[in-house]
């Protein structure tokens, strides 16, 4: 006598909700995006500070664009900066930025330290005005603090001169220079989403999922830009 068994498909999700249900199950969502507060200045310069030398110029957003300009007052390096918190001390950083054009004199300068005035640390992309073009830089530089500051400045700039910045993103990276996203300890990825669209995992897809021993890390195929929300629902691994 021949015995047939149908046994249905297994669904991942519908066994989950049942088991949370149950109360053995718990997830939760997290947001997972780079520590730069404003870098795209759709609004305003909100999140960015006065640094060094810097009296009464100014800096302001226009058109999604910041530009920062020399007062009378301040000195030979002017600039505003933003804080970044959360770091990973040890772990590389990817940072990027457009250049978005300059007027005057002197030199344009972008630097990564953990100095809170922007002064010292690593100088990024120090140009002439000349070569302030309209270009996207990008370097990768360690986290010395797990608070860093990233400056804008102006080197011998004449007052009035200018010099403007855009689209400023920072991502952790891994030894590949991959941007990844590290799940909080103790929680794995169920379902990733980037600017509300749920993503499919797998390399030749949108991400693929990495477990060090410790954490899962979450590494997109394409690198999200300054702008890309990505919500992740965990599980309690």
């Amino acid at each position: 006598m021949t015995v047939y068994i149908e046994k249905p498909a297994v669904n991942l999700r519908e066994g989950l909700a049942s088991l949370r249900n149950q109360g053995g199950y718990h997830e939760q969502q997290f947001y997972l995006d780079s520590p730069m507060t404003n870098g795209t200045f759709d609004a305003d310069t909100s999140g960015w500070f006065a640094g060094f030398s810097l009296v009464n110029g100014t800096f302001i957003a226009s058109g999604g664009i910041a530009t920062l300009t020399k007062g009378a007052s301040d000195g030979a390096s002017p600039r505003f900066v933003t804080a970044l918190t959360g770091l990973t001390i040890g772990a590389v950083y990817r940072i990027t930025f457009d250049e978005a054009g300059a007027t005057g004199a002197g030199d344009r300068l972008v630097s990564w330290g953990s100095n809170s005035s922007g002064v010292g640390g690593v100088a990024l992309n120090q140009v002439t005005v000349a070569n302030w073009t309209n270009e996207t830089k990008e370097f990768s530089q360690i986290a010395t603090a797990t608070t860093m500051y990233l400056a804008f400045a102006m080197v011998n700039p004449g007052v009035g001169d200018t010099g403007s910045i855009d689209n400023i993103s920072v991502f952790e990276v891994d030894a590949n220079d991959d941007v990844i996203h590290t799940m909080p300890k103790g929680w794995k990825p169920k379902d990733v989403f980037e600017d509300g669209l749920l993503q499919r995992e797998g390399s030749a897809h949108d991400y693929e999922v990495v477990y060090d021993g410790f954490d899962y890390i979450i590494k997109p195929t394409v690198a999200p830009s300054a702008t890309t929300q990505t919500c992740v629902i965990g599980v309690k691994a």
